[in-house]
């Protein structure tokens, strides 16, 4: 029933923002052309801009990578936790993002990650989460308080280890939004659900196969442009958990840096502490993206 309920939410999502209405001549809904993929001819240089990549923060960009282009994200973080004095620390890696632009406005994903847990008390953990595919689409470009977002529908295959998969499919959405508040300034945010967490390692119970429950999401995020090659953002995010005997309330507070090294080239770092019991006190990152 509450995997019933995800659905209706993912198809409610859709049918709203899915109306082919026209602004200015063009698809409000910037997909909707989009749909024809073999049909569509492109009319958009996604090399005009340069790369935007997803891994660094939690809230995700509105651009999709255009059609024909491939590009891999990838990275490494740690996050420590000391609770009731049982220390915890995690390492993740290779936090791989693999995107495939379909067309303008489409982009199929693939992601993958190793997880090693390392607990005082207790058996450490350790093995690959389950495999994430999903499809993003651009919805909106900016106009007036309308914002430039993007909606992701996602979904896992069970082929994580035996210590962190769920052994059956999830699935859930995530919808972002951002405005341009000035030259170099962006305010954006996502708002999401999923089923048993996507499988995510932070967000599972003991026994992860055992237990069914939803996670919501919500975020929010100021991106500032410091030079031609350095951004900054600063970021809050937070995951509730509903239908657990135990729900966890995990409430983040972020910051981080690009550092393009060409268009298609960027590398990051990014720091955060935890402003709730459920989350994780401490952790930190590095990696980037290329396209080609």
């Amino acid at each position: 029933m509450r995997n019933d309920r995800s659905l209706f939410a993912v198809a409610l999502v859709i049918a709203t923002l899915a109306t082919p209405t026209t602004c200015a001549g063009e698809p409000f809904i910037k997909f909707w052309d989009d749909l024809h993929l073999f049909s569509h001819e492109s009319t958009r240089d996604p090399y005009e801009e340069r790369i935007e990549t997803e891994r660094h923060d939690f809230t995700q960009s509105t651009d999709t990578v255009g059609q024909g282009v491939v590009q891999i994200e990838a990275g490494y973080s740690y996050f420590y936790k000391d609770k009731d004095e049982e220390i915890e620390g995690s390492h993740t890696t290779p936090e791989t993002l693999v995107r495939i632009g379909l067309s303008d406005d489409i982009e199929f994903r693939l992601r993958f990650t190793y997880d090693w847990r390392f607990i005082d008390v207790e058996e450490d953990l350790s093995g690959s989460q389950d495999l994430i595919w999903s499809f993003k689409l651009r919805v909106t470009d900016q106009i007036g308080w309308i914002p430039e977002s993007a909606l992701e529908l996602r979904a896992t295959a069970p082929t994580g280890g035996s210590d962190w998969t769920l052994d059956r499919v999830a699935g859930g959405f995530d919808y972002i939004y951002g405005w341009e508040l000035r030259e170099g300034w962006e305010l954006y945010g996502s708002t999401g659900c999923s089923t048993d967490g996507l499988g995510d390692f932070s967000l599972l119970p003991e026994e992860p196969a055992g237990d069914r429950f939803m996670v919501w999401s919500q975020s929010v995020a100021l991106g500032i442009e410091l030079t031609e090659q350095v951004t900054f953002y600063s970021e809050w995010f937070g995951l509730f958990s509903h239908a657990l005997e135990d729900n966890y309330v995990i409430s983040v507070y972020n910051v981080g840096f690009d550092y393009y090294l060409t268009q298609n080239l960027v590398v990051d770092v990014r720091a955060g502490v935890g402003l709730s019991e459920d989350s994780d006190d401490f952790f930190t990152g590095v990696g980037g993206g290329y396209r080609f």
